[in-house]
């Protein structure tokens, strides 16, 4: 039987250090948000369903038996039925919303998908906002099952025509500044001025790599700090001030940029 986005939505389930929320579940697809608290590891599985999942918040590391993967900033991730992963979560912990399709879902004749396994580091900023997009509506349950699979799919169709990263090796750089930028809110100028670059070749180049600015990435890291002070019960106020964002008006508009939520009802979503 067929469990309306309306009723799905309000059943919430949990196992030591990960909670889910389903948001829709259909005959031809379902969805649903999974908060993974930081530092859990989930030892080797498979999934009796092809999955894409959207790394809203956090950070992730999957590894399957032929490769490995770290991921620190947002992207798009496909695991087709039976794939043997495990996974870790670092110190952010991680916030996905993924879409699960049967095993008799053709992907490449439904979405143009012919290769297996893969990450992209570098969603365009429209996936991301669209993924909070639905993933605010469908947690509401106010949406007719009809509407709420129809935006299930279109986030799909962006989902997979993700951009992704240039061809070659990233430049050495690159990880020097990630760094920086996850440690403390530095200036363009400045991390330009370390690397010896030229400011605008270096924000271009961090683009391109990255898949979104400078400033874009240090506010993304700054909530992946907030993250598990959220989690954890405290105050907005000390997650804001404690996460190095000015007050919590900033965490405010930061959070509804990356996820779609406002930092209360994230929080409620991350502790239920």
């Amino acid at each position: 039987m067929t469990m309306p986005a309306s009723a799905a939505s309000r059943q919430p389930t949990a196992t030591a250090g990960a909670r889910s929320r389903t948001l829709f579940a259909g005959e031809r697809l379902s969805a649903r948000v999974s908060w993974y608290a930081p530092g859990l590891r989930m030892q080797r599985h498979t999934h009796d369903c092809h999955q894409l999942s959207l790394l809203l918040l956090g950070t992730l590391g999957e590894q399957t038996p032929q490769q490995e993967v770290r991921l620190a900033t947002s992207a798009v991730g496909l695991k087709p039925a039976g794939l043997v992963h495990a996974n870790d979560y670092g110190p952010s912990g991680a916030l996905i919303l993924g879409i699960n399709l049967p095993t008799t879902f053709d992907l490449k004749d439904g979405l143009g998908i012919e290769q297996g396994w893969q990450w992209r580091e570098q969603p365009a900023s429209m996936v991301l906002a669209r993924g909070g997009t639905t993933l605010a509506q469908l947690l509401t349950g106010d949406l007719p099952a009809m509407q709420a699979e129809a935006s299930l799919w279109e986030l799909l169709a962006t989902m997979v025509t993700a951009g992704q990263r240039p061809p070659g090796a990233p430049p050495r750089w690159l990880a020097l500044a990630c760094e920086r930028l996850r440690e403390e809110p530095v200036s363009l100028a400045t991390l330009a001025r370390e690397q010896g670059l030229h400011p605008v070749y270096f924000a271009r180049a961090f683009a391109r790599w990255i898949g979104c600015t400078p400033s874009a990435f240090r506010m993304r890291a700054q909530l992946q700090r907030a993250l598990p002070l959220l989690a954890a019960g405290h105050s907005l106020a000390t997650a804001a001030c404690q996460a190095g964002f000015a007050d919590q008006a900033h965490l405010s508009r930061v959070t509804r940029q990356h996820s779609g939520l406002t930092p209360a009802r994230l929080a409620a979503l991350l502790r239920e």
